[in-house]
């Protein structure tokens, strides 16, 4: 295989495809990128860690086609320093020559028969959307999602398609997160209108995440009973589904909540930033961080005490229902609040002891803004969209 590349092609290439190479793993063949330089010129990388994989085609000048595993990481370091295009050769003793200008390096490589198969990248059924909107719908999410919970479905993102509304939902056990986009669904694959639901692991969201644009760029979403693919230009991302049932996320809402709170999302953001420099308590190997909000008579006062010493602050809120006083995990409330994109938010609250839902306040919006707001969802084919977060309460120390 003889294959010449841009070198800012290669690296734009490498970098996505570098997220499913394992580092973790007795099997050589996974460590690495497999790179097949066909005669029309098109040059195809895959990396694969038996959970989630890469494909991704480019052009290069192919002088002898073949396909051969080089290992990533080295692969990955060595092209970043290369001043200029890139040269790829490997022979049949299984050495890969990169040469780019006056530099040159040697690597070991294997064979591409060696690289495992692959799942068919082809969906049972599938539909399109703007990328930035399904980056907005994780960027709410992807917080509360687990990590290492015995409990499976909790380590990904449960995904649900109704009625041309796509939700998306989180949870811990600490925090609960829920994205609703109601859109017209581009380039559908199915034979009936969409109905189902998956589990897509936190991981690959994560991934999925970095290699998103901010823009209108659509994508391609493809999945079968186990796997679910992202088409994006060139590149595909594949990943295994969590074969699990998602617990009823929505028993845990407060259906009747008795007082209603509306402030701005920066001020009391920043309130919890400054709160954290002092909530932040390590004891026996364990940290906590808790702070107590006390809503009264408009104002809402955000205080913490801890070995570290105490914080007082008071945010202006327009206030509905009773006072209460309730206490949270800081930086789990952070994160909810660093989700939401609206200036003001508005916190309901039932007791002490049960979850506080925080959602956006539509009311503080001008009929300009809410125009506007319109306007751009539209203009995504969005019709409309929905977040809520809850925020589970802690018990406070008196």
């Amino acid at each position: 295989m003889i294959v010449t590349f841009d070198k800012e092609t290669l690296c734009a290439a490498v970098t996505p495809t570098m997220s499913a190479v394992s580092n973790k793993n007795t099997i050589t063949s996974i460590e690495g990128i497999c790179i097949t330089a066909n005669e029309d010129g098109t040059v195809v990388l895959n990396s694969f860690d038996l959970e989630k994989g890469i494909r991704c085609t480019l052009n290069g000048r192919v002088e002898e086609p073949g396909s051969y595993i080089i290992g990533g990481q080295k692969l990955n370091q060595i092209i970043r320093t290369m001043p200029e295009d890139i040269r790829i050769e490997v022979g049949e003793k299984m050495r890969a020559r990169i040469t780019s200008g006056k530099s040159e390096f040697t690597l070991n490589a294997m064979p591409g028969e060696e690289f495992p198969n692959m799942p068919v990248l082809d969906g049972d059924w599938g539909f399109s959307m703007p990328q930035c909107e399904l980056r907005d719908a994780i960027n709410k999410t992807l917080y509360a999602v687990a990590s290492g919970d015995p409990r499976p479905a909790l380590n990904g993102i449960f995904f649900r398609l109704h009625d041309n509304c796509l939700t998306m939902v989180s949870s811990d056990s600490y925090r609960l997160a829920i994205c609703e986009k109601e859109m017209v669904l581009n380039d559908v694959i199915s034979g009936d209108a969409l109905d189902t639901t998956m589990i897509v692991p936190g991981k690959t969201v994560a991934e999925l995440l970095k290699m998103l644009r901010d823009d209108t760029t659509p994508v391609s979403i493809r999945a079968t009973a186990k796997h679910i693919m992202f088409h994006m230009e060139n590149l595909c991302f594949f990943s295994r589904l969590i074969d699990a049932e998602y617990v009823n996320y929505e028993k845990f809402i407060p259906k009747t909540p008795v007082t209603h709170a509306t402030v701005s999302c920066e001020a009391l953001r920043s309130s919890l930033e400054r709160a954290a420099l002092v909530a932040e308590e390590k004891t026996a190997g364990q940290s906590k961080s808790s702070v107590k909000f006390m809503f009264n008579d408009s104002v809402l006062r955000v205080s913490a005490v801890s070995i570290n010493g105490t914080v007082n602050d008071e945010i202006p809120i327009e206030m509905q229902g009773p006072d209460m006083k309730i206490g949270f995990n800081c930086r789990f409330l952070l994160d909810a609040l660093r989700a939401c994109d609206h200036e003001y938010i508005k916190l309901s609250l039932v007791s002490s002891l049960v979850s506080m839902v925080i959602t956006p306040d539509y009311d503080k919006l001008t009929e300009e803004e809410i125009a506007a707001a319109a306007r751009k969802l539209e203009s995504r084919g969005i019709l409309a969209e929905r977040y809520t977060h809850l925020a589970v309460p802690c018990h406070l120390r008196e």
